[in-house]
């Protein structure tokens, strides 16, 4: 299909964001790719996006992701994408992969789930009497506490500049930055990378048996990271495990108060389902709304040519409610084969680095969340915030009765 004939993904809608999914799927059942109102193309089909992210002739954008929303050479953030994970492909990024995966192993996970389990115990626990919070509000410290506790941080150490991290970096990366957005994410990773590269210069000199010494003394085939490496892999791990991991955990309240028949079923044997549940919860509405990518040489995906060097856009939604993939992809059903991955955390070379810390935190919330609440319910309305990088609502306020 000509781009200029491709249907418009009307990102510029706040309609859209409310509900993206209709929209997604008249767009993907009719005309199978689509483009962004600033004419990139944009890819709908689950089997569309396995191949982008799985060909070599695709790849992650890497700084002209950032220099198209305006940041430039010196700024922090643009220097903290430089050495970024995310920024690297090829034999860079498999090197970088493979030493950070030595350092942060499935195993090392599992301590934050009896930390999640009781930071979201107590949070239920403290509004008991009233029976009310909102969600939104409150949930962002429980991801930090968790990541803090993971990485084996002093609460003094991260304390200031978890307060300075708050929603302020993700906007960055979205589809509408401001000279305000660009400003608040410069300040917060030149903070973040000073706090980091403190963080550092303390293990060398005092080595500990933690996540930041394992990344210091991680060595394959003779390489080590480098001194910026290493901060800015530290700084994805910390700063990228609080802003989505808090959106995805407000999500998996939000869900639960909409279909109480499925929080019924995950309290009739929460260990057994709350896998399930949660990958439902990370498909339904994921965290992130799109995944930026480009070709590194001229290609055909998806029914559409790419010259090399040309972007474009994995609208997550679109994959991940394609009737091809899940049956009744609409439905909201926790007993769905949680084998049957998303496209949430991506796939390929690229697969999210912090996935199994984020699915143990989201995991440990299901659970307490079917044990310790009864008759939960929305007390208002929550609305999708529009033309975000991260999805998340500008509240959600809850009524339930607490089950100690």
């Amino acid at each position: 299909m000509p781009v200029a004939a491709a249907p418009v993904i009307p990102l510029d809608d706040d309609a859209y964001w409310a509900d993206p999914y209709p929209i997604i799927a008249e767009l993907r059942d009719h005309h199978r790719t689509a483009v962004t109102p600033d004419g990139m193309k944009a890819i709908l089909l689950w089997s569309d996006a396995e191949e982008i992210k799985k060909r070599p002739e695709f790849e992650n954008e890497g700084l002209e992701y950032i220099e198209k929303r305006g940041f430039k050479p010196g700024d922090p953030l643009y220097e903290w994408r430089r050495y970024s994970i995310g920024a690297r492909n090829g034999e860079d990024h498999r090197r970088l992969r493979s030493l950070v995966n030595r350092a942060l192993t499935p195993k090392s996970v599992e301590k934050v789930r009896p930390v999640t389990r009781e930071h979201v115990r107590a949070l239920l626990e403290r509004h008991a009497e009233s029976g009310e919070f909102d969600v939104r509000k409150e949930i962002t410290a429980i991801p930090f506490m968790s990541v803090v506790a993971f990485l084996d941080i002093e609460m003094d150490e991260a304390a200031n500049i978890g307060k300075q991290m708050a929603g302020a970096g993700a906007d960055a990366f979205g589809p509408n930055v401001t000279q305000e957005i660009r400003d608040r994410a410069n300040d917060t990773f030149a903070a973040l990378m000073s706090f980091v590269g403190e963080l550092v210069e303390s293990r060398r000199s005092n080595p500990r048996d933690d996540l930041l010494t394992r990344l210091i003394e991680a060595e394959e085939d003779g390489h080590r990271l480098s001194h910026d490496e290493l901060i800015v892999l530290f700084t994805n791990i910390f700063g990228g495990a609080i802003e989505t991991t808090a959106s995805m955990m407000t999500s998996t309240f939000l869900q639960f108060a909409r279909h109480p028949d499925q929080l019924e079923l995950l309290r009739h044997d929460p260990e057994r389902l709350k896998r399930g549940a949660v990958e439902e919860v990370l498909r339904y509405r994921p965290a992130f709304y799109a995944s930026g990518n480009k070709a590194n040489t001229a290609a055909e995906a998806g029914g559409l040519q790419f010259e090399a060097g040309e972007p474009l856009s994995i609208i997550i939604g679109g994959p991940n409610r394609d009737p091809a993939r899940y049956s009744d992809p609409n439905r909201f059903d926790i007993t769905r084969d949680p084998t049957v991955w998303s496209f949430t955390f991506s796939m390929g070379p690229h697969f999210c680095l912090g996935q199994a810390l984020a699915r143990a935190e989201l995991q440990e919330t299901a659970a307490i969340i079917a044990r310790h609440t009864r008759d939960l319910e929305l007390t208002a309305e929550p609305r999708w915030l529009p033309r975000v990088m991260v999805n998340h609502v500008d509240q959600c306020p809850i009524r339930y009765r607490y089950e100690p």
